[in-house]
């Protein structure tokens, strides 16, 4: 397997690119950066590992695609790759294990690093890029409704300006997008609301809210949209910092920083019910170029608004842009990759009630890749796409499943 190329998220794995200014002389910098071919270690399954299964094929190959969990098909839209931007996708439907092409009409063009929800209707797609530089965003989009199999427009009047890789939720009546990458390299501290039953978009305030990053860390609360982590503008330090948002009271507070883990980028967040939990990504300084994966994390309690660290007892290998989701019991990671190590085949189910990590099961893993897709299905995990680093891309399925209990469904649909 081909070394796990870690640069910054817009042009991983798709070699060096020669622009002018200081953002992009980074990228240049780190797609150029030796990487190990030595293979990570991993040790034999346990009896609780669970089974890995490799389902149907579908689409082509891409990378920073986007998939939402209808509560009964996962659907695949956009991403690239092979020097190719798609606005095509397909519904998967885990039970009887087939895949059906999502309509082409009226779709937005192709793009990744898009954003996407699900309303409990329709998914909302917006934003994202068609080119392999920090250029030729968008700040248009379109809603998908699989019933029908139809693509009706959404109005950008309002809407943020254009950008990607941007933090976004569904609040149960709005999308909230935030922050991401603009052309040039640019990361605006702004936002927007979209209300899919009125068609309208407002601003979200800038008053208390964080600086802004590409791709940060992100959940909703139930109240609140938690931004944190993420790769602050010019590429050469990652974020340590964050912010609540209340779209009730329309105000922005900073997250502490006491007890908060260390800056990283390429990292992920779940929201338990009770606790945002944050683990792995990379850590800049503004010193070392090279990506290298942290075994740690934190768990932030809106309560008592404060963190405490995650155990790193038995947590997999360090790394970043890992498949995530959260069970309703347990985070399950896997995959992802840095700089040092190459790709994982490996990862781990963290359970927050006990502070303890379970290795997930090394038997028929997928050969490790990184910026996959992963939703929960009720039963299990699927993981969708990714790459290795170059142009190719997968495109395979793969349905992880822990060990046998209670199934654990996802939230009731809106």
């Amino acid at each position: 397997m081909k070394a796990f190329n870690i640069t910054i998220p817009l042009v991983l794995g798709l070699g060096a690119f020669h622009f002018a200014s200081a953002q992009e002389a980074v990228l240049e910098r780190d797609a150029d950066q030796p990487t190990s071919s030595r293979a990570p270690q991993v040790s034999p399954d346990g009896p609780l590992a669970g089974v890995w299964e490799k389902r149907r094929s579908y689409l082509r190959g891409r990378i920073y695609h986007s998939a939402i969990w209808t509560y009964a098909e996962m659907i695949v839209w956009g991403g690239g790759s092979e020097h190719q931007f798609y606005n095509d996708g397909g519904i998967y439907d885990p039970t009887t294990d087939q895949w059906k092409p999502v309509s082409l009409t009226n779709a937005p063009s192709g793009r990744w690093g898009h954003a996407a929800v699900w309303t409990g209707r329709e998914m909302i797609v917006w934003g994202g890029r068609n080119s392999f530089a920090p250029a030729n965003h968008k700040n248009d989009g379109a809603l998908y409704n699989p019933a029908t199999d139809s693509w009706r427009p959404m109005s950008h009047a309002g809407a943020p300006t254009p950008r990607s890789q941007m933090a976004v939720v569904w609040t149960g009546e709005e999308m909230l997008v935030w922050g991401g990458m603009a052309d040039g390299g640019v990361c605006p501290s702004s936002g927007g609301s979209y209300n899919p039953r009125t068609d309208k978009w407002t601003p979200l305030p800038m008053e208390n809210a964080p600086v802004g990053r590409i791709e940060p860390a992100s959940v909703w609360t139930g109240r609140e949209l938690i931004v944190w982590g993420g790769l602050l503008e010019g590429g050469l330090r990652s974020a340590g910092t964050g912010g609540r948002y209340d779209p009730e009271s329309r105000t922005w507070k900073t997250l502490p920083a006491l007890g908060a883990p260390v800056s990283a980028r390429g990292l992920q967040a779940v929201w338990t019910g009770r606790e945002m939990l944050v683990w792995g990504g990379s850590h800049l300084d503004g010193e070392t170029p090279v990506n290298v994966g942290l075994k740690s994390g934190g768990r932030f309690n809106l309560d008592a608004n404060a963190w405490q660290p995650m155990s790193e007892n038995g947590a997999p290998d360090g790394r970043m842009y890992y498949g995530v989701v959260w069970t309703g019991t347990e985070m399950v990671v896997w995959g992802g990759g840095d700089q040092v190590s190459g790709n994982f085949s490996t990862g781990g189910r963290y359970n927050p009630a006990s502070d303890a990590w379970i290795a997930t099961a090394n038997t028929a893993a997928p050969p490790g890749r990184g910026i996959m897709t992963a939703v929960w299905t009720g039963e299990g995990a699927l993981f969708f796409g990714g790459s290795t680093g170059g142009v190719e891309a997968f495109n395979e399925t793969w349905h992880y499943r822990p060990p046998a209990r209670p199934n654990t469904p996802p939230l009731p649909a809106p």
